[in-house]
């Protein structure tokens, strides 16, 4: 009988003992995340507080999320306005140097525009005009095909501005037209870029001319300037 009772008490001591544990494990914790508080839940303030902090996060990242986009979108515009720009200058300087005249403009005062000869140029077989990638070895402006350029053979190259619609100015270009055996044709002017503000040749030696090409679109303006140098021939 004493045994029995002695391991009743000892059971009554563990269970006391474990209770003990629970409290004092319930004293270090927030009474609402004890597992072993009967009472256990979140309450009003603690769930406002869980909102108030997750809303600012959203907030946070919503921001985060719209000025990356704003910087994407920045720097898309501006690509789309640098890369017309860098071409059609690219352009116009490889016409520069495969002339070996710079036309206009003939001072050093800047003008709207950039005319240069085709004399170097071959593109076409002579005489008959017909286009031929590497050409026959022959300057297209010896229009005879007798080995000379004579005075007048040439036919100019153009690039300007077309100022048609004074909301849109496009850089123009204009070359002659290597599809017929005529003197004096040109094809039609095809548009190099859009959205020109400003564009201005100056002439800085016999051989070397300025260019500058100013771009706007919307809130994104761009300005190009490059030199160029003409071929001579002896």
């Amino acid at each position: 009988m004493k045994k029995k009772r002695e391991i009743c008490g000892s059971r009554e001591n563990f269970g006391l003992q474990k209770l003990s544990n629970k409290k004092r494990l319930c004293a270090f914790v927030p009474r609402s995340l004890c597992p072993y508080n009967p009472k256990a839940g979140f309450t009003l303030i603690e769930l406002l507080v869980g909102i108030a902090i997750v809303g600012m996060i959203m907030v946070a990242l919503q921001q985060l999320v719209g000025l990356v986009l704003t910087h994407y979108n920045t720097a898309r515009q501006s690509q789309g306005v640098v890369s017309p720009g860098r071409a059609a200058l690219g352009r116009m300087v490889m016409f520069v140097q495969e002339s070996d005249r710079i036309l206009l403009p003939d001072t050093a005062n800047p003008l709207e525009v950039l005319t240069v000869s085709e004399r170097l140029s071959d593109q076409y077989v002579n005489p008959t005009h017909a286009y031929a990638a590497a050409g026959d070895g022959l300057p297209d402006g010896d229009a005879n095909a007798n080995g000379l350029i004579a005075a007048g053979e040439a036919e100019p190259i153009t690039f300007d501005l077309d100022k048609t619609d004074t909301s849109n100015w496009r850089l123009m270009e204009q070359i002659p037209d290597y599809g017929t055996s005529l003197a004096g044709d040109f094809k039609p002017k095809k548009v190099l870029c859009e959205h020109v503000k400003e564009f201005s040749c100056k002439r800085l030696s016999a051989g070397r001319v300025e260019i500058s090409l100013s771009l706007q679109q919307g809130s994104k303006a761009v300005t190009l300037r490059t030199t160029a140098r003409a071929r001579w021939v002896d």
